[in-house]
């Protein structure tokens, strides 16, 4: 399993940064990065962050989101789940 600091690293490799600095991520992706992030950062332990992940895309506004960021081709948790997954040693 991994510890709190590198799925905080690996969601911000995978898919934070490359969202938020995707040409074509208006102000509403802008916000919603920014806003994951500082929940992500708050969480104060591994698995905590890792219910956060899974919880996110079953939400309206995580499906909201995925379809937004999508869009724009740019990475969403969706699109990092194995890999999420096999770092919180699910797989």
């Amino acid at each position: 399993m991994a510890i709190k600091e590198e799925l905080l690293e690996f969601l911000e490799i995978n898919v934070l940064t490359p969202t938020e600095t995707n040409q074509l991520a208006d102000i509403t992706i802008l916000r919603k990065v920014r806003t994951t992030r500082m929940r992500l950062k708050k969480l104060t332990t591994a698995e905590k962050i890792e219910e956060f992940f899974w919880h996110a895309m079953a939400t309206d506004n995580g499906i909201d989101t995925y379809t937004i960021v999508s869009r724009i081709g740019a990475p969403t948790f969706e699109d990092v789940r194995l890999e999420f997954k096999r770092l919180c040693g699910r797989i």
